[in-house]
């Protein structure tokens, strides 16, 4: 009977690129916090129960770990850059960061958005081990969507 069960996505076909080709390469691993929508607190005097409403919305960090270090990879090497320089990752076709969800669907910040660079440039290593490293992101101006 269709329809009786949830669509699955394999991590097989994920992936991260930077437009819809440049694979950054070593990732093993990402995360997409989601949408906080904050409230406020409009109760009056002698409400007993307090009263919200909306306000604006978080649209979340990006997190990618686990990631295989390579420092000859551009597009690893462009988080780390993007960090230590302050320049945000926007949307678009060419460069725009793809948190891919299966061989055709990808996640990536809207139009008017960018994604902050926090954190990048961290290097775990071990004696019996492959270097890793991570990048986080926080989501800014619009929402992650999914293409």
């Amino acid at each position: 009977m269709a329809g009786d069960r949830a669509t699955t996505l394999s991590g097989s076909f994920a992936k991260v690129t930077l437009g819809a080709t440049s694979k950054v390469l070593g990732a093993s691993k990402y995360s997409i916090s989601g949408v906080t929508r904050k409230t406020v607190d409009v109760s009056e005097f002698g409400v007993d129960i307090d009263i919200f409403e909306f306000a604006s919305a978080d649209g979340g960090t990006i997190s990618l770990s686990d990631v295989s270090f390579d420092p000859t990879d551009p597009n690893q090497m462009m988080f780390v850059t993007n960090c230590q320089n302050g320049v945000k990752f926007i949307n678009s076709t060419t460069s725009g960061p793809r948190f891919w969800l299966n061989s055709t669907s990808y996640m990536t910040i809207g139009t008017s958005g960018t994604i902050l660079i926090t954190s990048a440039a961290k290097v775990d290593h071990d004696r019996n081990g492959v270097a890793k490293t991570s990048f986080d992101g926080k989501v800014s101006g619009a929402f992650m969507y999914i293409v």
